[in-house]
């Protein structure tokens, strides 16, 4: 009895230790293209809980560095923050609909330019029970079932054959 209530009170004491936070990634959008003269872009996505964006926005210098070149994320309630130019920003959102817009103007004798984005969400942190109380909740569990079926086996020696 007390070998038994040890190993649930170990089992337990293992399952309520402060678990581990992981944090779920993701990329939404990654991409590059080209800007002809004065051009506009948008993308829409959905996201599945609160987290935060985090937005890169590149100004390549092939054949030449646009002139302007402008990204605003939005929501359907408004815009996330001011518009931002090329670098990185981050923005806390929520679950729902996202919108994001760039814009620029090329310059240069090909009037062309190169631009590179990437949007990557990243989940709000997520706890995770800890390894060491999975292991040993399941080695608690199959010992506790084993003894609780162990009584209704037969013992040794006394096999009898069933019909």
């Amino acid at each position: 009895m007390n070998l038994r209530f040890f190993i649930l009170a170990a089992v337990l004491a293992c399952t309520w230790l402060v678990p581990d936070r992981a944090r779920a990634s993701e990329v939404m959008y990654e991409g590059s293209g080209f800007l002809r003269g004065t051009q506009s872009f948008v993308d829409s996505f959905e996201l599945p809980s609160a987290g935060t964006l985090t937005v890169t926005l590149s100004n390549i210098d092939w054949p030449e560095k646009l002139a302007n070149l402008s990204l605003v994320m939005s929501t359907p309630a408004g815009a996330l923050g001011p518009s931002m130019g090329a670098g990185t920003a981050t923005f806390d959102v929520q679950a729902g609909n996202i919108f994001a817009q760039w814009f620029g103007t090329a310059q240069g004798p090909l009037n062309a330019g190169v631009y590179s984005i990437k949007i990557e969400f990243q989940a709000t942190a997520v706890p995770l029970p800890t390894s060491i109380a999975l292991l040993l909740s399941g080695l608690g569990l199959l010992f506790w079932q084993r003894r609780v079926r162990g009584g209704d086996l037969p013992r040794s020696g006394n096999l009898q054959a069933v019909a």
